[in-house]
């Protein structure tokens, strides 16, 4: 396949778009009445664009919203060890990590509409969090307040930056559910029917598919698409090697050099979000030029819990194995 990536430079488009057109609706539902969290429930369609968010009952942690919504997008996040010290925690459980992954992900799924249940019971800054996260997205965003609307209200509003309108009447509530956002819900090609193989070859995508981390979903795929890929070959890819839809990936020539020639690759429509989250990330993170590696990771001494993903889903990352936290030396390195 030949194509120039020279368009690619661009190919964050979206990404961090203005929230400035995006509605902010919050519904009251002064009884706490159990039907309107049923219909909020009945209208999460992430292939429509929709999300419904439950926030966890009791859930303190600084990065609870943000681990709900990477689930309420279908992400399984790695598992917690209380006994791994904190500079070696996992990425989820770090606040803007967390946060900027499911920016990612929404980002990559075309999501229009978040809606939020129990906002009554977020504290100020999930309120803050989530009107970052609607500046990032430009997503429509409604909330759902179980109690009569008081002072409290107002000022949780307030940090939404922007004005909101409040809704009254279970049907009213319910076509709002619906409502497509000013995302377009027009994602990749992602059905199953895209995918081909075996049941276990579908099984392995279909895991990759759930991993939260964008950067370690979008490698794990692209050495799926290119099984004769080398570790050096998949670290040297850069944005601009991404075609500006994610349908193409190029990959460069050995020995991996700014001049080598590349060669390009169809990606299937069950990779393209997964790729277009890797892109988002950098985006999102500061990093836009063509020339960053797509595959970099922005907190690198983290990149090992990519192979235990990669070994809990039966393969092999295409990455070297750190035997040694390079941010954190070892007593041996200090004499």
């Amino acid at each position: 396949m030949s194509r120039r990536g020279t368009a690619a430079a661009d190919s964050g488009a979206g990404v961090g778009r203005s929230g400035a057109g995006a509605a902010v609706a919050v519904v009251i539902d002064v009884d706490d009445h159990p039907a309107w969290t049923a219909a909020a429930l009945d209208a999460h369609c992430l292939s429509g664009g929709r999300i419904v968010l439950h926030p966890s009952p009791g859930a303190s942690a600084p990065p609870a919203l943000a681990q709900d919504l990477l689930h309420a997008l279908g992400k399984q996040l790695p598992r917690a060890d209380p006994a791994t010290p904190r500079h070696r925690a996992s990425w989820a459980d770090l606040v803007t990590p967390a946060w900027t992954a499911a920016a990612c992900w929404m980002h990559a799924h075309r999501v229009g509409h978040l809606v939020v249940l129990r906002a009554h019971t977020l504290t100020p800054t999930r309120w803050d969090q989530l009107g970052t996260l609607r500046r990032q997205t430009g997503v429509r965003l409604t909330l759902i307040w179980h109690q009569r609307p008081d002072t409290q209200l107002q000022e949780r509003a307030q940090r939404l930056g922007t004005a909101h309108q409040e809704i009254h009447g279970l049907d009213t509530a319910r076509v709002l559910f619906r409502r497509q956002g000013p995302v377009r819900p027009d994602p990749p090609g992602n059905t199953s029917s895209e995918k081909h193989g075996n049941g276990s070859e579908l099984q392995q995508i279909e895991a990759i598919q759930r991993v939260a981390h964008p950067l370690h979903a979008g490698l794990l795929a692209a050495q799926t698409l290119i099984p004769g890929a080398t570790a050096g070959q998949l670290a040297a890819i850069r944005l601009a090697d991404l075609a500006p839809d994610a349908t193409a990936l190029a990959l460069p020539h050995l020995p991996c050099r700014p001049t080598s020639h590349h060669q390009w690759h169809t990606v299937p429509g069950w990779a393209q979000p997964l790729l277009i989250a890797a892109r988002a990330w950098h985006y999102l993170n500061g990093h836009r030029h063509s020339s960053r590696h797509l595959f970099q990771h922005i907190n690198f001494h983290h990149h090992n819990q990519l192979t235990h993903t990669a070994a809990a889903l039966g393969m092999n990352a295409a990455i070297d194995q750190l035997d040694a936290d390079p941010a954190w030396p070892t007593p041996t390195d200090t004499h």
